[in-house]
């Protein structure tokens, strides 16, 4: 178990959404300086359009202990020096028709990284091995793992269309190897994976950032995460101890992990409260040993030392910031990643994604520039996207009818692989390949979601669940969830899950239907 800690501040020197972007330069300069005041190795990530100045190359390099990187979002001058057309407004557009590599063609990709990276050599004498962005794709990634080498890379975390990108159903805090069929989906076999540790970025609240704008999956989701622009969320100090506290506990199995830092497009004046209280904090965790400070490459080799596939990584809250009683378990595996709650005396699976490396995933909807990209994996049970109307969605543990309240959840890990959470005579344990439940007497599992039009389910056998998704007009891709344990049972639409003496297992492998 490790317990790391980034801190990637990650710039451009263009910011077409103010009259002034001469704050831009400044608010990195002070980013940096406040890491060297408390002794910090850091990671900068810089997009081309800043790559390319003189003035931010200098600023680098004065701070040696910043190890730099690329950004990847595609600019003017990146798309010229590729001789790749670009349709965006200004510079730099934000809308991601034309900012994210995944928009352009596989040929495009190739070009536009090898001028990125060509321009980084030029800059610093050698090429990156870290980038970022808030979208990659399985193909840029491969290609510049083979032709540059890479030691790591980092996304966002999951949202859902904030600033027109979704990232929906991965690992959900942490790092983990992508397949190369999607790039939001860990692999499952070596001859699938690429070889490049991605972390998750943005330090994502474990219970409350998964709802925002929870009933109205059509409308943009809020923030509720580490970022220090964020009153409630990175810019509070009582949130910053209480996510330091549950984020790096001992339940965390191969390792828990957040990225500290800001993008400079906020300007200092929005982050200069924030950001020097998180370093604060940081720098005291650091110092009594319970959190190791790295960089996103040290990250990345330190994994791939580790770690031949994907590892478990879990992130178990036993509190909540607001003292509402809410308790949390996210599990993730090469296979599937679940979330357990605890709220208001029950207990339900909030969410169950599965990892399939068959399904492609990279999808955008819209025109123009205006496109928004989506990333996602095969819902099980979806609380967000499944709740509307007043109804909230979710795997719920009923009897007679009724949602069962239980005891406190309390959770524990069990060896590197595998969480135990147990509330009274209910119990789930998570391992690698399957969700292992104990029912109280006369109970059963029950699927509860709104009717809305992208629902997965097609057919309940008695040991099988047949489902099909599909995202931004993809094609419908089938595949099934079976049970070891345990009967599908299906009237009137309504979908249970019977127990066989107490016993639920759900097997989280070989979800294809062939």
């Amino acid at each position: 178990m490790k317990k790391i800690a980034n801190v990637i501040n990650f710039a451009r020197s263009v910011e077409p959404r103010t009259d002034d972007d001469g704050y831009l330069l400044p608010t990195l300069e002070k980013e940096l300086a406040l890491c060297r005041e408390h002794g910090f190795r850091s990671t900068v990530l810089l997009q081309y359009d800043a790559l390319i100045r003189p003035d931010y190359q200098t600023l680098v390099k004065r701070y040696e202990e910043a190890e730099p990187g690329l950004w990847l979002e595609v600019v003017k001058p990146l798309a010229e020096e590729a001789g790749v057309p670009f349709g965006g407004r200004y510079v730099w557009d934000w809308t991601n028709g034309v900012n994210y590599l995944s928009q352009y063609t596989e040929e495009e990709r190739r070009r536009l990284l090898d001028a990125a990276f060509a321009g980084f050599y030029r800059a610093f004498g050698y090429y990156p091995k870290t980038v970022g962005a808030w979208t990659l794709d399985s193909v840029s990634l491969a290609y510049m793992a083979e032709r540059f080498g890479l030691d790591a890379a980092c996304i966002c975390r999951d949202q859902y269309g904030t600033d027109y990108t979704t990232l929906w159903g991965g690992v959900y805090n942490g790092g983990y190897y992508p397949c190369k069929n999607n790039l939001l989906c860990p692999a499952a076999t070596g001859g699938e994976q690429i070889n490049v540790p991605v972390f998750r970025m943005l330090g994502p609240d474990p219970i409350y950032q998964y709802d925002m704008g929870l009933g109205e999956p059509e409308r943009p989701q809020g923030v509720c995460t580490l970022e220090p622009v964020y009153a409630e969320g990175g810019g509070c100090e009582t949130w910053v101890r209480w996510y330091l506290k549950e984020n790096y506990n001992d339940k965390c199995l191969s390792h828990a992990y957040a990225q500290f830092g800001q993008e400079n497009s906020f300007g200092w004046e929005e982050i200069k409260q924030g950001l020097p209280m998180q370093l604060r904090l940081l720098e005291e965790a650091v110092k009594k040993g319970e959190i190791e400070l790295m960089t996103l490459a040290e990250s990345g080799r330190w994994y791939r030392e580790q770690y031949q596939t994907t590892a478990p990584v879990a992130m178990c809250t036993d509190s909540s910031w607001k003292g509402d009683g809410t308790k949390s378990v996210w599990y993730a595996s090469r296979y599937y990643r679940a979330n357990l709650l605890q709220r208001d005396g029950a207990v339900w699976f909030r969410d169950i994604q599965l990892f399939d490396e068959a399904y492609r995933s990279g999808t955008a909807a819209g025109t123009g520039a205006m496109k928004e990209t989506g990333f996602f994996n095969l819902p099980l049970i979806d609380g967000f996207r499944f709740s509307k109307d007043g109804v909230r969605a979710g795997l719920f543990l009923k009897k007679d009818g009724d949602i069962l309240p239980t005891e406190t959840l309390v959770s524990e890990a069990v060896g590197e692989t595998q969480i135990l959470a147990k509330a009274g005579a209910f119990g789930a344990r998570f391992t690698e390949d399957a969700i292992c439940l104990t029912l109280p007497e006369g109970s059963v599992l029950a699927f509860v979601a709104a009717d809305v039009p992208w629902l997965p389910y097609r057919e309940a056998e008695e040991k099988t669940l047949r489902l099909s998704f599909s995202a931004f007009g993809s094609e419908e891709y089938d595949y099934a969830v079976s049970l070891r344990d345990g009967c599908f049972r299906q009237k009137n639409g309504a979908i249970t899950v019977v127990p066989e003496n107490g016993r639920i297992t759900l097997e989280m492998k070989r979800k294809r239907t062939l």
